[in-house]
């Protein structure tokens, strides 16, 4: 067979066939309805478009399929992919993988393949080191990218194959550029019409645009290690599988059927044509214009020293394609996404190697949390988005944490900790040796450490929190539990920005600044704290006058903000009383990191939020004042507000609606700072928060402001009364204020404001 025939053979058994591609396209969407892996998107988003050739690491099968139905969904474009050999052993499903895309990667004249199909704009996708890199560990011993070979059973230098082709076409298209301007058009249009395009000029557009790589990071968690369906579907039919499957249906069964993230984060472009010389150009360009070998042999033949005759050209050759692949590989594993499982794994076994043999939980605690507060520092730096929001990441040195606990399940399950008390005890299988295809549910942990070791940010932050004095520095801490309140409104503000609450939020006059938290510190401070709790609807800057009045006396001041409050109705449409209590409590925990002694003054449903805060006796709260608080409400349709919420949540669980009536109309007093819609589910809320501080009010063992205005729109002057039959009587101090507003605080109607100083101080004295 001649050179062109087998040419001409090849490319008809490699062509993708669109309709194949569409149909399994639309198979693929279909299917991620059904599986539990959320797939998400984060880096240079005119990746999709800009590049050639897409570079992603391994993890599961499954995923060597996902990249290409993204590029398809992004850009309409179709992919390449070199497999192994081996898939195309079988006619049916080899010719399904060729018809998608695919290509073995002994085919002949590969590299003149693939680099046509790149030239006419279709993109590459490959993984570096194809195999499934299971425990994630990229470095050798002494530091060197290396990654395990199955066949040789152990760690290799890395291959070049996609640096390879990227320069081959980066070197092709320098050339044609230069022959072009020596007017050697001939040649050019040869060219042309083998590659497939209609005439030279076609073939110099595309010359003239960069060989772009992209590196990507596929990022999977949580990593789960429990039986799944597909694992004890397969056993059921199968017995005695083998070892490796039954760890890949263990471990990929779970991606895919259990509340997975599958991160995906594409990188900086790398320019092949970077890293080739003006004059390894005229070397190369030199070459080719003179050479009577055929545009397949000059692609296919760069692999090949032996074909190439000049020793300084294939000497620069190599030596760039490996700087190419090194830089690749250098921002694939840089770009992982980091989440809390890295950051717990990478002390854990930091302090094994110490020869630790356990570690006290609230001090791993803080370390975790520690060191995502100096990760945040550095922009450059990809972080999942529990790591993002801190009313999750917090949690972990507030409350119980779901994301931490559900790390715990998997080290518990695999036997490599062990809760003791108030230590983590760590058990001698932490430091065994597991086999390439085990220890992705044997050693979770090593698998965690292993994938974020490259990344030296984090391995510097490490160290600082290791460093850091927990007991010594709490005006850091505080500096840290502040940033992160303020973390929380920008995070909550945007999930809310969607077209379905636009109609909603555009009716809102609150700003940015009366939404804020803020922390007022006098440079000479008392060593007091007041934490100031708004209402509900409202923001903090309703109390906002009053709380510079106390800075100005030399108190430490805390202006709080109620989750749900100050960014969307719809925010505060999807919270619960809870929230708003543990709002109060990360007031609280800033306020212990100055002062032993804190005083609370809420305002209207604020009040009720101070209070409950007050019956935990393991908070120390030394005053609290209560002002408007809504025991009993004025409103008679209020008692409707129960029956309309569950009748709202009943019609948004069978609809894509979210009720009857989400909302009413609000028209505040202070319309600046106040929500102009109310939603029924939080004067729903509210009622349940009613009911549970009323029950607690007996438990109060600090002094007690109650204020109250006669003629309250909002609350029932009754309210004071049922107020004070539950509060022991040595504790309490009344004032009733002559007004027929809600907002007396905030108006400072009967210079109530001074009556809260007053009381205070008193106290402090």
């Amino acid at each position: 067979m001649s050179n062109d025939s087998k040419d001409k053979n090849d490319s008809t058994q490699h062509q993708i066939n669109p309709d194949t591609y569409r149909w399994t396209y639309h198979a693929m969407k279909t299917l991620f309805k059904v599986f539990s892996l959320t797939i998400r998107t984060t880096g240079n988003k005119d990746a999709w478009q800009q590049g050639d050739i897409f570079l992603f690491n391994h993890f599961a099968r499954f995923e060597a399929f996902i990249p290409q139905y993204l590029i398809y969904q992004k850009t309409g474009h179709y992919s390449r992919s070199i497999a192994s050999k081996e898939l195309f052993t079988d006619n049916r499903f080899g010719r399904y993988l060729s018809e998608l895309g695919g290509i073995p990667n002994n085919a002949d004249a590969l590299m003149y393949h693939v680099s046509k199909d790149i030239l006419q704009q279709q993109k590459l996708v490959a993984f570096p080191e194809g195999g499934i890199v299971k425990d994630r560990r990229i470095f050798d011993e002494k530091g060197r990218y290396r990654i395990y070979s199955r066949s040789h059973d152990e760690r290799r230098k890395l291959h070049t194959g996609p640096a390879v082709i990227a320069l081959a076409i980066a070197i092709f298209k320098q050339a044609v550029l230069e022959i072009n301007q020596k007017k050697g058009k001939n040649l050019l249009s040869q060219w042309a019409s083998e590659l497939g395009f209609n005439d030279t000029q076609a073939l110099l557009s595309v010359c003239e645009k960069p060989t772009v790589i992209i590196p990507c990071n596929i990022t999977f968690y949580p990593l789960r290690i429990s039986d799944n369906a597909l694992k004890n579907s397969v056993q059921f039919f199968v017995d005695n599988l083998h070892t490796r499957v039954s760890e890949e249906l263990l471990i990929e069964g779970n991606l895919l059927l259990k509340n997975t993230d599958m991160d995906i984060h594409l990188g900086e472009p790398i320019i092949a044509e970077d890293y080739w010389t003006k004059i390894e150009s005229k070397i190369s360009t030199a070459f080719v214009n003179h050479s009577e070998l055929s545009l397949s042999d000059i692609f296919d033949n760069v692999q090949k020293d032996d074909s190439w005759n000049s020793f300084l050209f294939r000497l620069n050759y190599q030596r760039n394609t490996n700087r190419i692949r090194d830089d690749y590989m250098r921002a694939i594993y840089d770009n992982t996404t980091i989440n809390i499982a890295h950051i717990a794994a990478t002390l854990i076994m930091h302090f094994v190697d110490e020869g630790k043999t356990h570690i006290n939980k609230r001090k791993l605690h803080h370390l975790i949390y520690c060191t995502v507060k100096v990760l945040q520092k550095d922009d450059s730096l990809n972080f999942h988005r529990t790591l993002k929001n801190p009313s999750i990441y917090r949690n972990l040195i507030m409350t119980k944490s779901d994301t931490f606990n559900q790390f715990l399940r998997g080290v518990y399950k695999a036997n490599l900790l062990e809760s003791a008390g108030v230590y983590y005890n760590f058990m001698a299988n932490i430091e065994s040796e597991n086999d390439f295809d085990s220890i992705r549910y044997k050693n979770p942990l090593a698998v965690y450490a292993n994938e974020v070791a490259s990344i030296a940010p984090l391995q510097k932050a490490i160290k600082r929190s290791l460093a850091f004095k927990f007991n010594k520095k709490l005006d850091e801490i505080a500096s840290m539990l502040f940033e992160d309140e303020i973390l929380e409104y920008h995070w909550d503000l945007s999930q809310f920005r969607e077209s379905k609450h636009q109609e909603i939020n555009q009716k809102q006059r609150i700003s940015e600044q009366s939404a804020l938290p803020y922390l007022l510190k006098p440079k000479h401070h008392k060593g007091e704290c007041v934490i100031i709790i708004h209402g509900l609807l409202s923001s903090p800057a309703e109390l906002r006058e009053l709380a510079e009045k106390f800075y100005n006396l030399g108190y430490i001041v805390i202006g709080s903000r109620l989750k749900g409050h100050g960014t969307s109705p719809w925010d505060l449409h999807e919270r619960t009383w809870q929230d708003w209590q543990q709002s109060v409590r990360q007031s609280i925990k800033i306020a212990r990191c100055y002062s032993h002694s804190i005083h609370l003054i809420g305002f209207s449903s604020g009040s009720l939020l101070a209070l409950m805060a007050a019956a935990n006796r393991n908070l120390r709260i030394s005053s609290i004042t209560a002002c408007s608080t809504p025991v009993i409400l004025k409103d008679p349709m209020v008692q409707l507000v129960k029956i309309a919420d569950f009748t709202n949540k009943i019609v948004k669980k069978i609809s894509v609606s979210e009720g009857i009536m989400p909302f009413q109309d609000n028209t505040p007093e202070h319309p600046h700072i106040n929500y102009h819609h109310t939603p029924i589910a939080a004067i729903n809320q509210l009622l349940m928060l009613i009911k549970k501080t009323t029950v607690r009010l007996k438990k109060l063992r600090c002094p007690v402001l109650l204020i109250q205005g006669d003629n309250d729109p909002v609350v029932n002057p009754s309210s004071m009364a049922e107020l004070s039959k539950h509060i022991p009587q040595e504790q309490l101090t009344q004032h009733w204020v002559s007004s027929n507003r809600h907002g007396i605080l905030y108006e400072n109607t009967d210079n109530c404001q001074q009556k809260v100083i007053d009381f205070i101080c008193k106290q402090s004295k």
